[in-house]
Order: C-alpha cells, then sequence, then structure tokens
C-alpha cells in the first residue's frame, strides 16, 4: 500500500472513454448529470433518489449491452464529481469476462471527486469465465476536502462440465492529486493456475477476492478502522483485513471469500460502516 511521492502518469494504450459522466450541484444542494456522453457498449440508466442515501445524492446504474468483456477489448469510463456534488454509481448486475483465446482485454475507471464532492463507485462482481485474462484499473483524483468510495471485486465461474479456470487477472488503483502526486497505490497480479494450486497466502481455497475503500485527508481513521474491523469480524467463509492508507487519504478493506455471496455481503457492510460513519445512517443493499 505505500506508494513513493512519484506523479502518476495514465497508460499511454488507454483509449478515450466510451462512457463520460459529470455530477453537478444544484443551487439548493441537489445532485444531477450535467454532462453525460455514453456509447456502446454501456448504458446509463435515469437517476434515482433512493431511501437512506444522504439528502440531494443522485444515484444512477451504467449497464453493458453487450453481455460482457471480450477478447481485445479495451474498455473507459470517465465519472467526475463537481464541487458539493454527491453521486453513486453502480452496474446493477455483474460484469462477466468471458473465455479470451486471441488477446486480453482492458477495463480502466477514471474518477474525479472535486472540492467537497462525495462520489461512490460500487460496481458489482466482475466474473472471470475459463480463460478470460483481464487488467482492471481504477485511476481516482483526489481534490481538497473530497471523498471517494470505490470497490473492486472479482470471482469464479465456470459452466457446467467445463473444468477450465481463468488465465490472469490484474488490478490496479492509483490515488493522486490533482497535480499528479501519488497518494496510494494497489496492485493485484494472479494467475488462475496459481488460484488452482490453493496455495497459502494466495488463496487457500478461497474463490473470491475484493477491495473496498473509503478514499479522503482528515478522516478518523482510526475510529473507521476500529468500527470496520468490529463490522466485518463475524463474517463468515471470508478472510478480512482493513488498513490505513498511506498519506492520510483514507482506508483500505481487503476480502478472500468462499463464494461471491460471501463477498457480496462483506462488501456491503463495508460500505454501509463507512456511510454510517460519515452520515449516520446506513445504505440499504443494493439490488440483486
Amino acid at each position: 500500500m505505500n506508494a513513493p511521492q512519484t506523479l502518476f502518469r495514465p497508460l499511454t494504450e488507454s483509449v478515450d472513454p466510451q462512457a463520460r459522466i459529470t455530477f453537478s450541484q444544484t443551487p439548493n444542494g441537489g445532485s444531477y448529470i450535467s454532462k453525460q456522453q455514453v456509447g456502446y457498449p454501456f448504458h446509463l440508466g435515469r437517476t434515482l433518489k433512493l431511501p437512506d442515501d444522504p439528502p440531494g445524492m443522485a444515484a444512477v446504474y451504467l449497464q453493458s449491452c453487450s453481455g460482457g468483456i471480450f477478447a481485445g477489448e479495451h474498455l473507459h469510463v470517465q465519472v467526475q464529481a463537481e464541487p458539493g456534488s454527491q453521486a453513486h454509481i453502480s452496474t446493477g448486475a455483474a460484469t462477466v469476462v468471458h473465455s479470451m483465446l486471441e488477446q486480453p482485454a482492458q477495463q480502466v475507471v477514471s474518477l474525479e471527486a472535486k472540492s467537497g464532492a462525495l462520489l461512490e463507485y460500487l460496481p458489482m462482481t466482475t466474473i472471470l469465465f475459463p480463460h478470460a485474462n483481464l487488467h482492471s484499473r481504477v485511476d481516482v483524483t483526489l481534490h481538497p476536502a473530497a471523498r471517494v468510495m470505490l470497490c473492486d471485486a472479482f470471482c469464479l465461474h465456470a459452466p457446467e462440465g467445463n473444468p477450465g479456470i481463468f488465465d490472469a487477472y490484474r488490478a490496479d488503483l492509483h490515488v493522486h492529486t490533482p497535480d499528479g502526486r501519488v497518494l496510494a497505490g494497489d496492485r493485484l497480479a494472479l494467475t488462475g493456475h496459481d488460484m488452482r494450486r490453493r496455495l497459502p497466502g494466495v488463496s487457500e481455497g478461497m474463490q473470491a477476492l475484493g477491495t473496498f475503500m473509503l478514499i479522503g485527508h482528515d478522516l478518523p481513521i482510526d475510529t473507521l478502522k476500529t468500527r470496520l474491523r468490529d463490522t466485518l469480524s463475524n463474517l463468515p467463509d471470508s478472510y478480512v483485513g482493513v488498513s490505513a492508507l498511506p498519506n492520510d487519504c483514507g482506508v483500505s478493506v481487503r476480502f478472500l471469500t468462499l463464494d461471491a455471496v460471501a463477498l457480496r455481503t462483506g462488501l456491503h457492510l463495508a460500505w454501509a460502516c463507512a456511510r454510517e460513519q460519515l452520515f449516520g445512517v446506513a445504505p440499504r443493499p443494493r439490488r440483486k
């Protein structure tokens, strides 16, 4: 988790975003989508006001029209929360990563939370089919007094009678300031071969892995760590670790679980705990 004080430079192979979404704040304090440019394979649902969300928060579901991620695809989603706005984005359903016999795929999510904004990016779990090969990257630009909640998670699945397993999964997460100074970084690289070996310290028979982060400066870090550990201490079929991010920029929770059901439960509990700590009200479970 420790990150050097260097400048962040995006990967040069990233394509122009297929989805660009900007949230802004109205004069009366509500939030709305002020700009959107969304093309195939994405579809953006209408803005929702969900029970128990912070007052004025805009919630949307960003869905895939193509049925998942396929070989050779380079997907890019860009989300910006303007000063004072509050936005929640989920996918509404898990994302299937199909078998890739020709070439791997890449998915990049760029998040920017400006001063005083709250941006939640909490997609459902990514499902790795046999021979899937995916590089997932999340880039966060954090402005002063902003808050970002995010998760990145995957689980395994094989059709009945198929003994295969995914080829490779790589996840990179970077948090940086608007001028490019790195605040925190997290990297994961795992092959299906290593997962199948069930090695202690790698998977040991667990089938799903996820990361949840609450990012922002001047957070009550010690209180958050205690609350999260208490909330997640009795999560069945799971290993859970809670730690502070470097440079006083938030907290991170890592899950290693037996299956997708346990992972979904853990991610919701972590999100609900963070919401309750910040706003005094826990959110209801998302659609299943």
